[in-house]
């Protein structure tokens, strides 16, 4: 076969299966590419760092504090929230800064987010894959936030009420292995006061009011949300509540005919009274 001949047959060839496909970055790639994009602003504020794919760690405490956020309680709270919830494990990085104080906190949240009104403890934005603490509050709204971060690749469409009931409830946990658990904790005396003087709404409404926000009611929504997390805890329900309702969200995108089903036989005209009189036996000190 002449030379033209074997150059046209193999050109054909290469066409008829086509050019070889793009190496796809991983995760540990794209976890650097965030490190670079951050670099600048870490190295002007002289942040120590640590990397442990999908996380970037950069805080202004020793190594050995960053080591320990770290391992105890990122590293920890992840695996046993993965454990207990999540199957799908998150395909882009998060960084995490972590300040000893609220002065280099506020400042930079300004500085690097334009946010003159950062809350007291700390904060995630999502769009920038970013988890932004004042670790001297303790490791609390850590976990809280972290929760938020690995939910979202899991159950994208989770609706505020359930998004925020979940993170608030390891607001104050324990870890052990692969398990973790939320405990009593400070947003318990307002949940309370409004049982006691019957000015919390029902359960329905609170799922099924899609403005968890709204200024009125934020605070007490948490709570509500929270201690609602903390009972089906408490009595074995919370993961297979979470499964039931990531899996089927479709038909049912706020959860509350999953939570009937959930606690079934019992009616929730039952349910409620009950939950209500279980947060009145609770202390938190």
């Amino acid at each position: 076969m002449k030379l033209t001949a074997r150059l046209t047959c193999l050109m054909m060839f290469l066409a008829s299966v086509g050019a070889a496909p793009a190496t796809q970055p991983t995760i540990a790639d794209k976890t650097n590419a965030l490190l670079d994009h951050w670099k600048p602003r870490i190295q002007a504020e002289h942040l120590h760092v640590l990397v442990t794919a999908p996380y970037v760690i950069a805080g202004d405490g020793s190594p050995r504090q960053l080591a320990r956020y770290r391992d105890g309680t990122v590293l920890a709270a992840a695996r046993a929230l993965k454990a207990t919830y999540f199957e799908k494990d998150p395909q882009e990085p998060i960084i995490i800064f972590l300040f000893e104080s609220a002065g280099p906190y506020t400042r930079l949240a300004k500085e690097w987010f334009g946010d003159n009104d950062v809350p007291h403890y700390g904060f995630y934005r999502n769009a920038d894959r970013c988890m932004f603490m004042n670790v001297a509050t303790g490791t609390g709204t850590l976990v809280h936030e972290l929760t938020h971060a690995l939910i979202a690749p899991d159950f994208p469409d989770v609706p505020s009420w359930f998004n925020e009931g979940l993170a608030s409830l390891y607001e104050q946990s324990t870890i052990n292995g692969n398990t973790i658990a939320g405990l009593e904790n400070w947003r318990l005396p307002a949940l309370q006061r409004a049982i006691r003087a019957n000015d919390l709404r029902p359960l329905k409404d609170l799922i099924e009011d899609p403005h968890f926000y709204r200024s009125d009611l934020v605070g007490i929504n948490y709570a509500e949300a929270r201690y609602l997390m903390l009972y089906l805890q408490q009595h074995k329900l919370l993961q297979a509540y979470y499964r039931e309702f990531r899996d089927h969200a479709h038909e049912d995108p706020t959860g509350f005919k999953t939570l009937v089903k959930i606690i079934a036989p019992q009616p929730l005209e039952e349910f409620e009274p009950k939950w209500r009189a279980w947060v009145l036996t609770l202390q938190f000190n």
